[in-house]
């Protein structure tokens, strides 16, 4: 049964493409860089906001089951929005973790619960077989959410020359989410006990039937096979910025620009023109989910691919061949807006729809378990040898272990 572009399927879409108007994104790591930060501290960063994620992620996915997933939503952006202000009000390596802190608690209680959103509403709609399609064609919407920002914070930081502003106008497409997420039917709440009294009781019960989903052998596979390409993209993307910094140094547009005017035009172009074809990629996966039939043939042959691109693409900025590096790391975001999809379908094949959403947070929280560690491994290395090193030893050490993986028999 094909689905319908009702009124939700547009909200979901909405919800996704505001949710990546983040203004700052395109220029996160450039912003630390220029705030003193080392690579090192910045891996310390990055892994420190996905550690405070993965020690809340499963307990926020429980919440969310048992309290409600909108309640657990707005209080998701509600730490957004005070991170947001935090980054822009303070500086630091301290300040910074603190900003960083409140966005891990944000992300914790997001991440898996609007897909146990978006499956519980295809349950209800019994468009179940059209998963990987519908979850591709609402992630789209993010991916065009971020090529719009990418744009709009290119114009901001060349007339502005401020990147601290864009942490700032990122609370307003974030305000239009909170009160997108208020319209949400309350069905998508999920089967919430509605008392007090009962929450800890409901809690524990929740907690033992997660439990005795995950410690399935086939499930942990399912979990680490979405999971891990996932953890490497978190931890590598923002190390774009560096070669399109090299990029724009090797090529300047015009003398009448300023180092950093001419750096938010490269990225600005480059990001809209990634976001753009990554959106294509999400709304198309069922494409590839078709083409490979199973699941898993799929998900490990672009998680391999993946891995392989990032090799080449450092060895490329090693020796100083910027664009060629660029065009293939950029075949890595690429590549997880491919998977995404299919992985979300598969992983939600494995698990009761009851407990989606705690199983979805623990398939986040494995995906954060990677993505701290591999954010860390990479910015010593970064500071130590320098980022086409740093890629390429990353991805060399991910392959071996992927190839590895797949030959385990459960």
């Amino acid at each position: 049964m094909r689905f319908r572009k009702d009124k939700q399927f547009y909200k979901f879409s909405l919800y996704g493409f505001f949710k990546n108007l983040k203004f700052y994104d395109p220029f996160l790591l450039l912003f630390f860089v220029e705030s003193g930060i080392s690579y090192s501290e910045i891996g310390v960063l990055y892994a420190f906001r996905e550690l405070v994620i993965n020690l809340l992620e499963i307990i926020s996915g429980v919440i969310a089951d048992v309290l409600g997933r909108k309640k657990a939503m707005v209080s998701a952006f509600s730490c957004y929005l005070l991170s947001f202000i935090l980054f822009y009000l303070l500086s630091g390596f301290w300040g910074f973790m603190l900003a960083f802190l409140f966005y891990g608690v944000g992300d914790s209680f997001r991440t898996g619960t609007h897909k146990a959103m978006i499956h519980a509403y295809l349950v209800r709609k019994d468009w179940q077989s059209e998963k990987t399609r519908y979850y591709g064609m609402t992630r789209s919407w993010s991916q065009k959410g971020s090529a719009v920002s990418s744009l709009i914070s290119a114009c901001l930081v060349f007339y502005t020359g401020d990147y601290s502003l864009m942490f700032l106008m990122t609370t307003i497409p974030y305000l239009f989410d909170l009160l997108l997420l208020s319209s949400y039917p309350s069905y998508l709440n999920g089967d919430t006990s509605g008392s007090v009294k009962t929450v800890f009781k409901d809690f524990r019960e929740h907690v033992i039937r997660l439990f005795k989903a995950i410690i399935n052998k086939a499930a942990l596979k399912a979990i680490v096979l979405t999971s891990g390409f996932t953890g490497y993209y978190k931890a590598i993307r923002d190390y774009i910025q560096i070669i399109i910094t090299t990029l724009a140094g090797l090529h300047i547009l015009s003398d009448s620009f300023t180092i950093e005017q001419n750096t938010a035009i490269y990225i600005g172009v480059i990001y809209f023109i990634i976001y753009l074809i990554t959106s294509n990629a999400s709304r198309n996966a069922y494409r590839v989910e078709n083409f490979f039939k199973q699941a898993t043939n799929g998900l490990g042959v672009l998680q391999i691919s993946g891995y392989a691109f990032g090799i080449v693409a450092g060895l490329l900025f090693m020796m100083n061949y910027a664009i060629p590096a660029l065009l293939l790391f950029s075949m890595i975001l690429i590549i997880q807006n491919l998977r995404r999809p299919l992985a979300v379908k598969y992983i939600t094949t494995q698990f009761d729809v009851k407990i989606m959403a705690s199983v979805m947070s623990v398939e986040s929280q494995s995906e954060t378990l990677f993505a701290s560690v591999l954010a860390f491994i990479l910015g010593v290395v970064v500071d130590v040898a320098g980022l086409g090193w740093g890629i390429t030893s990353l991805s060399v050490l991910l392959l071996v272990m992927s190839i590895a993986f797949r030959r385990i028999k459960v």
